[in-house]
């Protein structure tokens, strides 16, 4: 199963990227790019990383649940004032801090630079360019040759990720390759 995280190559990893404030006292609201509600609330020091590249060190006081949104509060951000100024921010660590995930998951900027070839054949399709995340199943943009192939990640086609190996062995569906000549 594949992980969300960004900033692939600065030494930091993205754990949730701030959408809004909510509330009156300094929550705000944020995407959770790390699965798990308890990465929150066993990481206090983070980073904040604003859209320029600027980074500053924050503390999350407490982090819970409300309708499926994770909501952080963090030390020192106490009005809606506040928290309206981090919209676009993105909550960091450093990427040392990651633990190991376990046997058959990768982050998904990992798969980025696989060369995607056919199970069946062996033939080389092309190198993963991007991971698109366009609402349904992620999508891996692939460069074939001058064109790009979208390829769904589902399992019922991509049917080994060998991350370690650089290589993702996949079975296409018939004519996927050309809608995208």
């Amino acid at each position: 199963m594949p992980q969300k995280r960004a900033g692939g190559g600065s030494g930091f990893v993205t754990i949730a990227r701030i959408v809004r404030p909510r509330g009156n006292s300094g929550e705000v609201a944020a995407e959770d790019l790390s699965d798990s509600i308890e990465r929150f609330k066993t990481t206090r020091e983070v980073l904040l990383a604003d859209p320029g590249g600027g980074r500053r060190e924050a503390v999350i006081e407490k982090a819970w649940r409300h309708k499926g949104r994770l909501i952080l509060k963090l030390t020192g951000v106490e009005s809606i004032t506040d928290a309206e100024a981090l919209r676009g921010y993105e909550v960091q660590i450093p990427a040392n801090e990651l633990a190991a995930l376990p046997d058959g998951e990768y982050f998904l900027d990992d798969l980025v630079g696989c060369e995607v070839v056919d199970e069946e054949g062996g033939r080389t399709i092309g190198e993963v360019t991007d991971v698109l995340e366009p609402g349904g199943p992620l999508l891996l943009e692939i460069g074939a040759g001058g064109h790009e192939v979208l390829v769904p990640l589902v399992t019922a086609i991509c049917r080994d990720v060998d991350v370690e190996g650089r290589k993702i062995r996949v079975r296409l569906p018939e004519g996927l390759e050309d809608l995208n000549p």
